[in-house]
């Protein structure tokens, strides 16, 4: 298996937890993510700052289309990890499929990033439109509804990420579980796997729809779409992982008859 195909299959570890990360710890992996992890999660840190501050400047505009402004804004951290990967004796076509993976693995947390800043500022918009269309009561200032908004979005976005992390993790548990016993299809395997976890990945969905006021098919793009695509990654999962178990099963007859062959007496007695 080739650094690159290697590197695909767990390029997700650096930006959310996964089931086979404590396998590929070693070789080229460690030197791609030694050298390379730095200059993405930079690029993911600056484009979840640009897109709040693109959400509050026009909350009523769309992650599709900002998204193309991220280049130019955040662009000069996928150049330092392009240059990283080439001076790891990566050639251009390895570099670029790692770092277009690594964006696909982290969009939908931007997305996210982005959807939640943009309804927290529309609801801070209108609550200034309400206060301005009503007559100041005695002692209430502005401030004190603007904080208010600002509390109730940090515990929304707390009690989200925490049902979050909770499906994942109950994703990781279930396929560290089932893989090495079963012989099913990944497909089949990843089924079991997400009705194992479907209330967990229910409360996430359930948070989505009360916290924002969504109904359940307006909350796509801040909660299933994020959802989805970790479902769609946990086939890959299981895949890397079975390739990864059947790799060192293999390796377990040659040592032991090489370590066998060292024991022999030179003589044969």
């Amino acid at each position: 298996m080739s650094k690159v195909v290697r590197f695909i299959s767990r390029v997700v570890c650096c930006f959310s937890v996964t089931a086979s990360s404590a396998v590929f710890a070693q070789g080229a992996d460690r030197i791609i993510a030694s050298q390379a992890k730095p200059h993405l999660a930079a690029y993911a840190d600056c484009a979840k700052q640009y897109l709040r501050q693109a959400a509050k400047k026009d909350p009523t505009t769309t992650f599709e289309r900002i998204e193309s402004s991220l280049r130019p804004a955040c662009g000069h951290h996928v150049d330092l990890a392009r240059d990283a990967l080439f001076r790891s004796d990566f050639n251009r076509s390895e570099a670029n499929a790692i770092i277009r993976s690594a964006y696909a693995s982290m969009q939908p947390e931007l997305r996210f990033s982005f959807d939640q800043a943009a309804s927290s500022e529309r609801q801070r918009r209108q609550v200034e439109k309400d206060q301005a269309a009503q007559p100041p009561h005695a002692g209430e200032t502005g401030s004190v509804s603007q904080d208010q908004i600002k509390a109730m979005e940090i515990e929304r976005s707390k009690f989200l990420k925490e049902a979050s992390s909770a499906f994942d993790n109950c994703l990781a548990t279930e396929l560290k579980s089932l893989v090495p016993t079963s012989n099913e299809p990944a497909e089949t395997l990843a089924k079991v796997i997400e009705i194992k976890c479907g209330d967990l990945e229910k409360r996430v969905a359930g948070l989505g729809v009360a916290f924002y006021g969504a109904s359940k098919d307006g909350f796509q793009t801040i909660v299933k779409e994020p959802l989805d695509e970790r479902k769609k990654r946990l086939v890959a999962d299981i895949v890397t992982l079975r390739a990864d178990l059947a790799k060192e099963a293999a390796k377990q007859p040659k040592e032991a008859s090489e370590a066998g062959a060292s024991a022999k007496p030179a003589n044969g007695n």
